[in-house]
């Protein structure tokens, strides 16, 4: 059991979920209060299992109270599984966030470890979870394929023979360990495809991919938007061994050091101009060519009229203004449609299969025509502000003219935003999983991962992947099908930590030094990114602000709708926090500041997302042999003569991750209490296709969903 530190370095905040009555107040004061001498686990069990029985008295009375307080107390449990100071005053109950820095007498890898015990309470809650349990006694049960007897260990290297290899290694003359290494460390990437199997083992490769994102120190949860699934596997191997996973994801909207270093911002731009990097006049043509782009991508013929939309003035924007908030009106209709049976979007849809008709329908739903008046609002305001400052008589002169006048400037950012929307959904991805399996997390293989995501296969993957996908809002904005470029340009990533060094620390490959690279392979450090977090917040937590909301509301307000907004789970959380009467971020702020990281695919990447000058010539990518062999030489021989890295090397393996799976769910259980099925149903999305055990040689019959679209005009 772990006891309570105070490891905090900020002060204590009120915790005043100010939609409980004083006496429900009153009570949880007592409970914090009462609970004090607990340790930690002890303490957010007992507080998680109060608000399971709150709930269900909630739930079976239909009383919104009982499920306010079951909020509140499993908000709190969750702060004291991840280390936070939960204590009162002489009235309330108070909040202090854990410290992510190193506090007296505590070295950086004692606060990592420390902080990396906080995230995992979350995560072990998870493995301890029946259906989880489950997934893994199925993956890790042994079975026969193709004659031979394989299980995920399979899958997994075996560390003695691996150490026994590369202790040949050590013995060869140094300058033919290169070439042996070669024989011994190949990899290959691959992707998880819906129902593509492992031709080693037979199992499904998505459900290969999640097992081993279970051994991840944060919580397994589904991300809205693009997502695609890697294995790096040991080509020159037996079994082919997993080396790492990984997974692009759809990038995160506000990233203010991504945008500073691709130049998406008006103050890149003024010191672009400043330094001559950038030649005024081009860039005035863009910043108007992007805004009537994008006007001409809105579909607005039953909105206003086209001399309205040639001649904006104020009454025309005030005129959209109504339409939209007739929208958000109707979108509360729509909602009502969805929970009577009618489809109202296109989750679970073939968008390939949508017609140009269907798309027009969609675009008139009240989701999507607020969305468009609300977007013609500032980009024809941007358009008719350049105009006056001469912008196509005089664009130098305009230009600058527009840059020293404050709505002048919201119109070149409004332009800008314009240029990073067309680019950043379709040609920037996160790195959102990176990582080694044992034993290659012994041999840095973390960093080969991340370089691997760099590389000339993961851009062509992505490409295939999506080249050929209909973007879904921009179609439902536009009225019609609209093919985006899918031709992926820059990574980011942020580190799990924000101190101390990390697998992207000095994460380089340079042509100067690796000439069979046709071009850099950098993972560059950019201005640490801070904000607000919901990695502390369970999924039982936010499955019980779901039944509040629909308590309160009568329905789901919060739908994992593309287009709806950022990150439903956010947006669930904020709804439930809002929902007990707090409605400030205090208990979402981050505590530390996450290192950001980002990686040109090709020299000149950036410039080409930004637009303001010629397209790059040369866009190859290295391709990952020429990375490996590079990485082997920078990182993995200079570490061979280490006396603890073989060591190590053998020491890991199968029975090393199946056994700390197995540790890290018997704690999950105990913070559990009793097994809930809230994380279950907040992951359902996340389930395989088929079930684990249905793997075997020859795959299953591939299941297919068909949702209808209704287009009846009258609907």
């Amino acid at each position: 059991m772990s006891t309570a530190t105070n490891t905090t370095s900020s002060s204590p905040k009120t915790f005043f979920p100010g939609q409980l009555s004083d006496g429900q107040r009153n009570r949880l004061r007592t409970i914090v209060e009462e609970t004090k001498g607990l340790d930690i686990d002890t303490r957010a069990a007992k507080l998680s299992s109060m608000a399971r029985d709150f709930a269900s008295v909630g739930k079976a009375d239909q009383d919104p109270d009982h499920l306010r307080f079951a909020v509140a107390l499993s908000v709190l449990s969750d702060l004291i599984a991840q280390g936070w100071i939960v204590g009162t005053d002489a009235h309330h109950v108070t909040v202090e966030a854990a410290s992510f820095n190193p506090v007296d007498g505590e070295t950086v890898d004692h606060a990592k470890r420390r902080i990396r015990k906080g995230l995992q309470i979350a995560s072990n809650r998870q493995l301890a979870e029946p259906s989880v349990r489950e997934f893994r006694r199925l993956m890790e049960r042994e079975r026969e394929f193709k004659g031979r007897t394989v299980s995920i260990a399979t899958l997994i290297d075996d560390g003695t023979d691996l150490a026994k290899a590369l202790e040949q290694v050590v013995s060869e003359p140094q300058g033919d360990q290169a070439v042996c290494l070669d024989k011994i460390i190949r990899p290959v990437l691959e992707e998880c495809g819906a129902d593509d199997r492992c031709k080693e083992t037979g199992l499904k490769l998505q459900d290969v991919w999640r097992y081993f994102r279970y051994t991840w120190s944060l919580e397994y949860n589904p991300l809205p938007g693009r997502t695609q699934r890697f294995l790096i596997r040991n080509a020159a191997r037996k079994n082919k061994p997993v080396i790492g996973i990984a997974m692009l994801a759809s990038p995160t909207a506000n990233l203010g050091s991504r945008d500073e270093w691709i130049g998406w911002q008006l103050d890149s731009v003024m010191a672009g101009l400043v330094d001559g990097t950038l030649q005024p006049r081009l860039t005035a043509k863009k910043l108007v060519d992007a805004l009537v782009t994008a006007v001409s991508e809105i579909r607005s013929d039953d909105l206003i009229r086209p001399e309205q939309l040639e001649n904006p003035d104020l009454g025309v924007l005030m005129q959209l203004e109504q339409i939209a908030a007739q929208a958000a009106a109707q979108r509360k209709t729509d909602l009502a449609r969805q929970d009577a049976g009618e489809v109202i979007d296109i989750r679970g849809v073939d968008k390939a299969n949508v017609t140009d008709d269907q798309w027009r329908m969609l675009s008139e739903t009240g989701l999507f025509r607020k969305k468009r008046a609300e977007q013609l609002i500032p980009l024809l305001r941007a358009i008719e502000t350049l105009q006056s400052f001469g912008i196509d008589s005089q664009p130098v002169t305009a230009l600058y003219s527009a840059l020293v006048d404050k709505s002048g400037q919201s119109a070149i950012r409004t332009a800008l935003n314009e240029i990073k929307k067309r680019h950043l959904a379709t040609e920037v991805a996160d790195l959102a999983v990176c990582g080694a399996i044992p034993p290659y997390n012994q041999l840095l293989g973390g960093k080969l991962v991340a370089l691997a995501m760099g590389s000339r296969e993961a851009r062509k993957a992505y490409s295939n992947r999506y080249g050929e996908q209909v973007s879904e809002i921009a179609s439902q904005i536009g009225g019609k099908a609209v093919i985006r470029s899918s031709d992926l340009k820059l990574i980011t990533t942020t580190s799990l930590y924000g101190i101390g060094s990390n697998q992207y620390t000095r994460l380089s490959l340079r042509r100067v030094a690796y000439p069979e690279l046709p071009t850099d392979v950098v993972w560059k450090k950019l201005r640490s990114g801070a904000g607000v977090s919901v990695t502390h917040i369970s999924d039982e937590t936010v499955g019980l602000m779901r039944d509040l909301g629909v308590a309160v509301y009568g329905r789901r307000r919060i739908n994992s709708v593309f287009g709806e907004g950022s990150s439903p789970r956010m947006r669930q959380i904020r709804e439930g926090l809002n929902l007990i009467g707090i409605n400030d971020d205090s208990i979402l702020k981050q505590s530390h500041g996450r290192k950001v990281y980002g990686c040109e695919l090709y020299e000149g990447a950036r410039d080409d997302l930004l637009g303001f000058g010629k397209k790059s010539k040369k866009r190859a990518s290295a391709p990952l042999r020429s990375i490996s062999r590079a990485w082997v030489r920078r990182w993995l021989m200079p570490r061979l003569n280490k006396a603890d890295l073989i060591e190590g090397v053998g020491r890991a393996g199968a029975e090393e991750v199946l056994s700390e799976l197995n540790r890290r769910a018997a704690q999950g259980s105990v913070l559990l209490g009793q097994p809930s099925t809230k994380g279950d149903e907040a992951r359902a999305s996340t389930a395989s296709i088929s079930s684990a055990s249905g793997a075997r040689e020859g795959a299953s019959p591939k299941e297919q969903e068909r949702i209808a679209i209704n287009v009846d005009a009258n609907a």
